[in-house]
């Protein structure tokens, strides 16, 4: 298992596309004037909850989940969440920092009915 990123503060499911399979977690806190955007890309699978105390992202290429999904041959990785607690299976993880808030456009391009 390989850590990639971690942030001690809260995170939330902010925006999920299927048809697009992005996922992006935000983090705005009281306590820090940045906001925090992660996303996820191509994600074929997702078992999270929609809200985090602190957020740790590790890829692990043996892991495999406890329920049966078959995505051989699909391209990607597993993500772990916070040592395993949630787990996705996508293409790519990327991070953002900057001073924005809640309507703030996010980095990663317009998202319908949230920026």
């Amino acid at each position: 298992m390989r850590l990639i990123a971690e942030w001690d503060r809260p995170f939330r499911i902010w925006h999920y596309s299927v048809s697009y399979r992005r996922l992006l977690l935000r983090s705005l806190s009281e306590t820090s004037p940045s906001r925090v955007d992660v996303l996820f890309s191509n994600v074929h699978f997702l078992h999270m909850s929609t809200a985090c105390d602190q957020l740790e992202i590790s890829v692990d290429a043996e892991f495999r989940p406890p329920v049966s999904i078959d995505l051989e041959g699909t391209p990607g990785k597993w993500f772990l969440l916070n040592g395993g607690a949630g787990y996705l299976h996508g293409t790519h993880c990327q991070w953002h920092e900057d001073d924005g808030n809640a309507l703030t456009p996010s980095r990663f391009g317009p998202f319908k009915r949230t920026d």
